[in-house]
C-alpha cells in the first residue's frame, strides 16, 4: 500500500509539472488570453484532482471492488 501512495504522490508532483510547462509555453507563446483560458482548465483539473484525493483518503475501500 505505501508503494501506490508514493507512487500517488510522484504521479501528482508529474501533473503539478507538466501544468506547470503547459501554462509557461502557453504563457510564451499564445498571449494572455490564451493562458487565462489555459489556467481556468488548470483550475478545474486541479479541483477535480483534490476531489478525487480526498475521496480516496477519507473514504473506505471496500473490500471485493476492483480487487
Amino acid at each position: 500500500m505505501s508503494f501506490l501512495r508514493k507512487s500517488y504522490k510522484r504521479y501528482s508532483l508529474g501533473l503539478v509539472i507538466a501544468w506547470a510547462i503547459c501554462l509557461s509555453l502557453t504563457w510564451l507563446l499564445k498571449g494572455s488570453a490564451q493562458f487565462h483560458i489555459a489556467s481556468l482548465v488548470c483550475m478545474g483539473f486541479f479541483l477535480g484532482w483534490l476531489s478525487t484525493t480526498i475521496a480516496r483518503n477519507v473514504y473506505p475501500k471496500q473490500p471485493g471492488l476492483l480487487g
